[in-house]
């Protein structure tokens, strides 16, 4: 029995803050820490007889520890895989070793009103598709830039931003945030960090300089303030043997079990069902993604070394290790797309006045980009380069996603992927995606895989397994659905589910046609409705099915069902989602308006949520 100790708690009250902090781990712990530390500073300001003894004292102390500085840093964090809240988190912690009070906030929660009131703030931000922030993240957005945000003299900021930079609007959330807040008066500390997918060493730097900026001299060297110690009758956790951490950096070499092609006779197109052993700590939940390291293919390695006139035996040093450039083109850089930031770097080596000219025009230059890979740009721009020049101006070769098509449950050891190969024309070349004509052309024999798991906190199952759930998506969209449905049936006595299925053909992209009929059957999945959009004379899609049944599926949603959509970002979802408005609009007899925040409040709650590309 754990011990009150005399404190202003009540047994109980004392005995359940001892309960939750023994199943806490030092994450949650420091998070708990911050959000005490943020409640307790807001307690200063509250009327002086409203407190105990006890609390005056512990307000007082913690006002003494702090008044040299008198810093409070709220940091607001939103990304769509948990990498910002990852950021934020790393940098909370390392805040609150600094003794720096922290109020962490997700950017879904956090109340717009409170900005005027920001004296320290930190915000984190990825960015999507055409340049916008995370759904949770637009709320915020829009209110800084709107006739309402706030004079925010009084305010230093800081801005992190995440990003893809074969996107063509790389870090443009962060960027926003960064000129809006300064052009609202605020003060901005340390330049904003535009990261691309290699963020860990750059974020890192980021943290440590802005947290130095915000403490400043006085404080860098001063104590943390006291931390609460509680007592309780956990018992100490036992050490577990040390499993290896699968990565990006230390990707699993998988073997290849078996590979299937979805797509029926006759069909243009190619989608692969990919199974992979996997090792115990390759842990995943459904909806989750699987990074795979891919490699380039030869042809493509051919066609630039003959471009160049490049000898690929040569040697040249690359991430600290000697390679041919042959080797280093295979696997070290990306050859089959490029972005403004390699045009960029070329420019250096091939001063082309019809490259500047291009370079200049930002609207020109995205649509040059478009389709265009490596060999491209090399044709159109000819300069001489040397081995050495070219991997200057080249990109990484980064990871692929792909959303599992399997359950951990349904599958223990395995990983399903269900994979559409690129393939298409443009500027007079065939160009092949580069990780799905490797894994197309992979061969089950002997082969392996590289891959690790990519974390989608924002694309889970409900807790309870008997709540009602729809799901949308179009061609490989339906791979995380395959996976939900898995798991339910797994986990036993599902609630309802309803799939919504969209493709070209019946005949042929009609994916994993025979697993559904035999779900339906089993009852893990309760109903599903198809569009083959060119099957018949007028084009049907899944935002038409939804429309069809538009009574149902509200009745579906005021039951409390958890609405998912996952597929293309531009199109697909784009169209769901305003059929959701109409849905929401016409059954429950709504203004638009009121429609639209009637979904938007479904996916503050998470009960719609998005795994688009």
């Amino acid at each position: 029995m754990t011990t009150n100790l005399g404190s202003p708690l009540s047994d109980e009250q004392f005995q359940q803050l001892a309960t939750l902090v023994s199943n806490l781990n030092r994450d949650q712990i420091i998070w708990t820490s911050g959000y005490l530390n943020g409640t307790l500073l807001q307690l200063t300001n509250t009327a002086p007889e409203t407190l105990t003894e006890s609390s005056s004292q512990l307000i007082e102390e913690q006002s003494s520890s702090a008044s040299t500085t008198n810093k409070v840093l709220t940091i607001i964090y939103r990304s769509r895989t948990g990498n910002g809240e990852m950021l934020a988190k790393k940098m909370q912690e390392a805040a609150i070793e600094k003794g720096l009070t922290v109020n962490l906030q997700n950017a879904a929660s956090y109340k717009t009103r409170d900005l005027q009131n920001e004296k320290n703030l930190v915000v984190i931000v990825s960015t999507h598709g055409d340049g916008v922030p995370p759904f949770a993240a637009r709320e915020l957005h829009e209110f800084i830039h709107s006739k309402r945000a706030p004079k925010l003299e009084n305010t230093n900021f800081a801005v992190l931003a995440l990003g893809d930079s074969t996107y063509y609007h790389f870090c443009k959330a962060g960027v926003d945030f960064d000129v809006q807040l300064e052009k609202l008066g605020g003060k901005r500390l340390v330049q904003r960090a535009d990261c691309d997918v290699d963020f860990e060493e750059q974020a890192d730097k980021w943290i440590a300089d802005t947290l130095q900026a915000f403490c400043g001299p006085e404080v860098s060297e001063s104590k943390p303030l006291p931390q609460f110690k509680l007592i309780s009758n956990a018992k100490p956790a036992i050490k577990s043997v040390e499993t290896v951490r699968y990565s990006k950096k230390n990707p699993f070499n998988a073997a290849v079990l078996e590979k299937v092609n979805l797509n029926g006779r006759g069909s243009d197109r190619k989608t692969i069902h990919l199974e992979l052993a996997t090792d115990k700590a390759l842990e995943y939940l459904p909806g989750d993604s699987a990074g795979v390291i891919p490699v380039n293919s030869v042809d493509l390695i051919n066609e630039v070394l003959q471009t160049t006139s490049l000898n690929g035996d040569s040697l040249i040093e690359t991430n600290g290790k000697k390679l041919s450039l042959r080797e280093a083109l295979y696997s070290e850089y990306e050859l089959s797309k490029i972005t403004k930031d390699v045009v960029g770097k070329y420019y250096i080596y091939c001063s082309n006045p019809k490259l500047k000219k291009l370079i200049e025009n930002p609207d020109k230059l995205q649509k040059y980009l478009h389709g265009r890979d490596v060999v491209d740009l090399l044709t159109d721009f000819p300069t001489k380069v040397s081995a050495d020049d070219l991997i200057k101006f080249l990109k990484p070769l980064q990871p692929r996603y792909y959303s599992i098509s399997s359950s951990p449950l349904a599958c223990p050891g395995e990983v399903h992927l269900t994979v559409g190969v690129v393939e298409y024309e443009n500027a007079g070349r065939i160009k092949k995606g580069t990780c799905s004509s490797f894994l197309s052309d992979i061969e089950v024999e002997n082969e392996e895989v590289a891959i690790f798991i990519e974390s989608n906190p924002g694309f889970r199952l409900p807790d309870n397994n008997q709540t009602p759930i729809i799901m949308v998506g179009a061609g490989t969209g339906i791979a995380p659905y395959r996976a939900f449905v898995q798991h339910r049936e797994e986990l036993g006595n599902p609630g309802k589910s309803w799939l919504f299925f969209g493709n070209r053909n019946f005949e042929t992209e009609f994916f994993y046609q025979t697993e559904w009929q035999n779900f339906i059957k089993s009852g893990a999945l309760t109903k599903m409705d198809v569009a083959f959009s060119r099957d018949g004379d007028e084009k049907k899609y899944v935002q038409h099915r939804l429309l069809e049944n538009a009574n149902e599926v509200y009745q579906w949603l005021e039951e409390g069902a958890h609405f998912y959509i996952c597929g293309d970002m531009k199109y697909m979802a784009a169209d769901v989602e305003k059929a959701l408005v109409e849905i929401v609009e016409s059954q429950a007899s709504l203004s638009k308006e009121e429609a639209t925040k009637y979904v938007d409040n479904l996916q503050q709650e998470k009960r719609l949520q998005l795994d688009v590309y």
